[in-house]
């Protein structure tokens, strides 16, 4: 009922929205996590800036220990720590040259220091979609088709920020590919991404497969969906001799990899951002990009909606 009322008063225009100077393209989800939108800011931002625009990263920053808006970078990498800049907003910042990123609670207030510094002309609005105080041009969702099967139980009992129903307000949909569960038909325009395995890393240096492989690996994760990165491994050819699951955007200590099985470790990109942070820089990871097969028309779409 509240999520209704919500809906009724923006579209209402009871609850104003604020309206940036420049075009703002939403991503987003319906769910609490792990539909790989991270990497398709990172997709998106490239093949925007590739396209000649330049843009800018507008995030909330979670759990990280700063509460004022900051420039976590101007193009050329992260000027500020993980801890201040959370570890989302860092990874985006450190994989992407060329764009800026900026944080804020209030991403209005954020892209009005973009605007007032001159760090671009186009605003990516990560995990925005239930962010409606600012108004955006296009909206996309992320999905993963697996969840999408098994219901929609709402928070705080589910992992459903709102109803199905609420992705008839966005203007397109990603949807990961998975064997598992067949590919949902829903009302919008829809687009398969695929995860790409772009090699395995000890901070910046690349280690080649044969490093991990022939050998027990302790695989461990602090992300939303820990199974899909370890199904990842599996692919690689890792044998995995233990898999060792921690909580979102966990924090990591030095007792935490003391309880973990000796010998060769690897997790995830997101979380060796914060083991770099915390002096733990020597745990192995695996980076991810994403393949979009029809990007060119999902960019068309986007320019579509754009003003002129």
């Amino acid at each position: 009922m509240i999520l209704k009322t919500r809906e009724k008063l923006y579209r209402s225009g009871v609850f104003r929205t604020l309206k940036l100077g420049h075009p703002v393209i939403s991503v987003g989800n319906l769910t609490l996590g792990g539909t790989g939108k991270t990497p398709f800011v990172i997709a998106l931002a490239e093949r925007l800036r590739d396209d000649g625009f330049r843009p800018v990263v507008l995030s909330r920053g979670y759990k990280r220990t700063t509460t004022d808006v900051r420039i976590v970078s101007r193009g050329e990498g992260p000027i500020i720590g993980w801890d201040e800049a959370g570890d989302e907003p860092f990874l985006i910042a450190r994989r992407v040259h060329g764009i800026a990123v900026v944080v804020g609670a209030n991403r209005y207030e954020a892209g009005r220091l973009a605007e007032r510094e001159g760090l671009g002309n186009i605003f990516i609005l990560d995990d925005g979609f239930q962010h409606r105080r600012l108004a955006r041009d296009f909206d996309l969702i992320a999905i993963d088709p697996v969840e999408w099967a098994a219901g929609e139980e709402l928070l705080p009992t589910g992992p459903w920020r709102e109803p199905k129903t609420a992705i008839e307000r966005a203007h397109a949909a990603c949807i990961q590919e998975d064997a598992r569960t067949p590919f949902p038909s829903l009302p919008i325009p829809t687009f398969r991404v695929a995860t790409q395995i772009d090699g395995i890393y000890q901070g910046v240096q690349p280690l080649s497969l044969d490093q991990m492989r022939g050998r027990p690996v302790v695989a461990f994760a602090g992300i939303a969906k820990p199974e899909r990165f370890f199904a990842t491994l599996e692919g690689l050819g890792i044998e995995i001799s233990e898999r060792v699951r921690f909580r979102d955007h966990h924090l990591y200590t030095k007792r935490d990899l003391d309880t973990l099985t000796a010998g060769a470790r690897i997790t995830t990109e997101k979380d060796a951002v914060r083991l770099e942070g915390a002096g733990f820089g020597e745990v192995a990871h695996v980076r991810i990009s994403l393949k979009i097969p029809e990007f060119d028309r999902l960019i068309e779409l986007i320019h579509n909606r754009l003003p002129l």
